[in-house]
């Protein structure tokens, strides 16, 4: 997801895991630490999603990127060739993340962290060589989470281009097509980069996790006609064929050969099981180590919509029932464990509303053992983006303080 993309994600849905059962002081001041048993080991995905509990995103931060398409329909890359690759952490207005900021975030109750990563603006050569300097910096961010005994999640974000873009041999990424050279094209590039990933954590133990891809679909619509929405399941098995990739490329990395890795279908939706249903999980040499990834702005006109309603009505929670019924009762109560990388309600100076929705949401995602991971781009409501969807600010990364700790706390409550 990104700050300046107001899409409307109308049939995400965010699959939701049980929260462990714990106290958790209803002061929004005061802190929470996981004791040392439950930071333990997994037996199964289920169990693995059941233990991250509750999440943060370190939206557009580390995943921010330059790229943009001119008037004329050519794509251009701002940070390529590579030359400071640092700038784009802050250039979608991010102020530089410090230690302090994940100590923040674990201090308000959250057990994990997912740091979206875009790699293709950070690659030096043909051969898809990572900028060690960025690859050290990913390293330095995800240090700080991990060493306070957080779990991390880190991925393969913004590097979905669309057919065209993947076209030109100088762009580098993955793109979803028909064409059997893009297809191998995005497929070494995706197990490339996850070689280098995977060799750089290979020492890491299991509350680091990798998501293969994020959200990936057909951009701009070129292949099917509509980016957010399919019924190709053809399009759909390409999908599975870049994460079969992905997940051999990581577990022929020593240290790597169990990891916990999670895997989205079409688009990431996790709220319109016609979309989901069309998805097959990829194999893995390990046995239940795979964690299916969704994401869920929902209710969509609530959570999402540009110009939509500052109500959370009754409907709204029949959709959260709808959402969290089916992701249970064909993935998790199957032994599918579920993560919901991304969800969130725009801010629409409607704050009554929704501490109701993060009450009713996160109490939905535990009974249905889906652990939430909240989106947060650090951008709230004022009078000029009243009706945007992407008001999606919880941390004020600038001074170090809560925009809605109240709304926090209800999210806490309802995961406690």
């Amino acid at each position: 997801m990104e700050i300046h993309a107001i899409y409307l994600k109308m049939f995400f849905t965010v699959s939701i895991f049980s929260l462990l059962m714990a106290n958790f002081s209803s002061c929004s001041n005061e802190s929470y630490s996981p004791s040392i048993s439950e930071i333990t080991s997994a037996t199964t995905s289920v169990e693995m999603a059941r233990k991250m509990t509750i999440g943060w995103n370190l939206g557009n931060t580390l995943d921010a990127h330059g790229d943009w398409t001119d008037n004329e329909g050519v794509f251009h890359s701002d940070f390529k060739p590579y030359e400071d690759g640092s700038d784009t952490e802050t250039g979608w207005s991010m102020p530089k993340t410090t230690e302090a900021m994940i100590s923040d975030v674990k201090a308000k109750g959250f057990k994990t962290i997912r740091i979206p990563v875009s790699w293709h603006n950070h690659i030096k050569d043909a051969n898809y060589t990572i900028d060690p300097d960025w690859m050290a910096r990913v390293k330095e961010v995800v240090d700080w989470a991990y060493n306070k005994d957080m779990y991390v999640i880190i991925n393969i974000h913004h590097d979905n281009l669309s057919q065209s873009q993947l076209e030109d041999s100088t762009n580098y990424g993955f793109a979803l097509s028909y064409d059997k050279a893009i297809q191998n094209k995005s497929k070494t590039y995706i197990s490339k980069v996850w070689t280098q990933i995977a060799t750089t954590f290979a020492s890491y133990d299991e509350k680091l996790v990798f998501e293969v891809l994020n959200e990936p679909r057909d951009i701009n619509g070129e292949v099917t006609g509509n980016e957010w929405w399919t019924t190709d399941k053809n399009i759909v098995a390409v999908i599975t064929e870049y994460e079969q990739a992905g997940i051999d490329a990581i577990r022929k990395v020593d240290g790597n050969k169990n990891r916990f890795l999670m895997v989205p279908g079409y688009a990431a939706a996790g709220s319109a099981d016609a979309i989901l249903n069309l998805y097959t999980i990829p194999k893995d040499s390990a046995t239940d180590r795979l964690i299916l990834s969704t994401h869920a702005y929902s209710p969509n006109n609530f959570a999402l919509a540009e110009n939509g309603s500052a109500e959370f009505t009754e409907a709204g929670k029949g959709d959260l029932d709808y959402i969290f019924g089916f992701l249970k009762r064909d993935y998790v109560d199957k032994g599918i464990g579920i993560v919901m990388g991304e969800a969130s309600a725009t801010d629409r100076n409607n704050t009554a509303a929704r501490i109701e929705w993060a009450t009713y949401y996160f109490s939905k995602a535990k009974e249905a053992s889906i652990p939430i991971i909240l989106w947060d781009n650090m951008v709230t409501v004022n009078n000029e983006n009243l009706g945007s969807g992407e008001n999606h600010g919880y941390y004020d990364r600038n001074n170090r303080s809560w925009f809605y700790p109240e709304i926090i706390q209800a999210m806490m409550d309802a995961t406690y």
